[in-house]
Parts: C-alpha cells; sequence; structure tokens
C-alpha cells in the first residue's frame, strides 16, 4: 500500500473476520438481492450461448451463487486475494463450486490479469474500491477491460462517495464520475442498470 491509500477496517485474509463480515454483509445491505438479480438478467439479455466469465473480487461467493444457478456458463474464474473468501465461497457453493476455478490474486498488482485469458464477461461488485483509493481506479478498470475479448460485457458495481455520509472521499468516487471512469478506461455503450443504497451497477462494453 502507498502511503495515502486508505487502511481497510477488516482484514479479509483472517478466516474469523472474513466469516464475520460474510455474516452481517446481507442484514446490512439487504438490497444486494436485487442486485444479483439485474446481474443475472443483465448476463442472460447479453449472451444467447454459454458464457465465460471472470469474478473480480469474489468474496464468499454470494454473486457466483446467483450467476451459477441461473446463467449458462462455460467457465467461471472467481479471482480474490483472500484464501479464507475463497474457503467460504467454496463452502456456499457446495456442488456448484466445481464449477468454479478459484484464483488466490491481489488486483492491486499491476500483473494480475496474467494468464487469465479472455472471457466473454467480467463482474464485479463491492470490490473496485478495495484497491484502498479512487486514483487506483482507472487502473483496476483498464486491467479488467485487458481480461475482456472484443464485444465483452463488463458489469461494474460498487459505492460511490455521498456527503454527510461516513464514506471516505479518498476512497470512493462520485456517483458522476462512475460513468466517465469506464468511459475513460475505453469502455463503450456505458449503462447505469440499478442505483440503491449508495451502489450503483453499470453495463459496459470492451468495442475492441
Amino acid at each position: 500500500m502507498s502511503d495515502d491509500d486508505v487502511p481497510s477496517p477488516i482484514d479479509f485474509r483472517d478466516p474469523a473476520q472474513a466469516k464475520a463480515w460474510e455474516a452481517t454483509t446481507m442484514t446490512r445491505r439487504p438490497y444486494r438481492t436485487q442486485f444479483f438479480a439485474v446481474f443475472v438478467a443483465a448476463i442472460c439479455d447479453q449472451f444467447s450461448q454459454s458464457v465465460s466469465l471472470l469474478e473480480l473480487g469474489s468474496g464468499p461467493g454470494h454473486l457466483a451463487e446467483r450467476i451459477l444457478r441461473h446463467c449458462e456458463v462455460s467457465r467461471y474464474v472467481a479471482l480474490d486475494f483472500s484464501a479464507a473468501m475463497h474457503d467460504l465461497a467454496r463452502e456456499r457453493l457446495g456442488a456448484l463450486a466445481s464449477k468454479v476455478e478459484f484464483v488466490e490474486r491481489d488486483f492491486r498488482a499491476t500483473d494480475w490479469p496474467k494468464g487469465l485469458g479472455l472471457f466473454d464477461c467480467v463482474v464485479t461488485m463491492q470490490a473496485a474500491h478495495e484497491t484502498r483509493h479512487k486514483r487506483h481506479l482507472p487502473d483496476f478498470l483498464s486491467h479488467a477491460r485487458q481480461c475482456l475479448a472484443p464485444g465483452g460485457m463488463l458489469l461494474y458495481c460498487d459505492h460511490y462517495w455521498e456527503a454527510e455520509t461516513a464514506k471516505n472521499p479518498q476512497l470512493d468516487v462520485r456517483a458522476e464520475e462512475q460513468p466517465i471512469a469506464l468511459r475513460d478506461a475505453g469502455f463503450t455503450r456505458v449503462e447505469k442498470l440499478l442505483d440503491m443504497g449508495g451502489m450503483a451497477l453499470f453495463a459496459a462494453i470492451n468495442s475492441n
């Protein structure tokens, strides 16, 4: 981490802290289920055949479970820097875990996409801010685009900064900056699909 990066209050590599986060996240943000449904709908609407998919910051497998149950997936790669989170995801997914490639990498590193290949779709939810400073968002999005096949779709969801809240303006970009960051990273057809609870979900296309 750089000196100006914002320290995380949670050590997601610690099994006890990872499990505690999983136990409370749906209670604190019950609207997450609506985001899951929109992720699924966007994938099913965009692709008429089985899709190869990379999830960035896959965590305990909440989104993976919903996608694997409702979408035709030929390859699912779950990338997270926490082995503890991967363990929770395997437990949650049960038999579905056999369809998932669990990759332990930190997307704050410059070479995290190396060797992953290209995907039809990249998804990420509540993970981009874990780069721990909003100045890292352009690199995060550019690297995500590197993992997409031409015409592939990114589904990007994260918090945005709101005045008069506890959100850190160094960590989260403003709501109006999210689509700008996607376009600056080279994505086209940027569309907001859902905005709720201080989070927004966008679909964006890799036109190259």
